[in-house]
């Protein structure tokens, strides 16, 4: 015999959940923040300070971006050789 379950209404559990602080939600956050750094480094139109302050990102995590994109394309140049 199948025990009789009691129903609840979705109404009756009232669920609240804070998407910004969704672990997933975070890490997108900070992807686009990367993301906006190289490309702005890429037009090589403003200063690591300049940059910092209008993306909001500290400039050593800007310089280390930085220096993460110069070796990316030191490698590709090695392997193209």
């Amino acid at each position: 015999m199948t025990p009789i379950l009691p129903t609840i209404k979705a109404t009756d559990m009232p669920i609240t959940y804070d998407l910004e602080t969704d672990i997933r939600y975070l890490q997108g956050i900070e992807k686009n923040k990367i993301e906006n750094v190289k490309n702005a480094l890429l037009l090589n139109a403003n200063t690591v300070e300049e940059i910092s302050f209008m993306m909001g990102v500290p400039i050593e995590e800007i310089e280390r971006i930085k220096k993460d994109m110069e070796l990316d394309t030191d490698s590709s140049d090695n392997q193209n050789n």
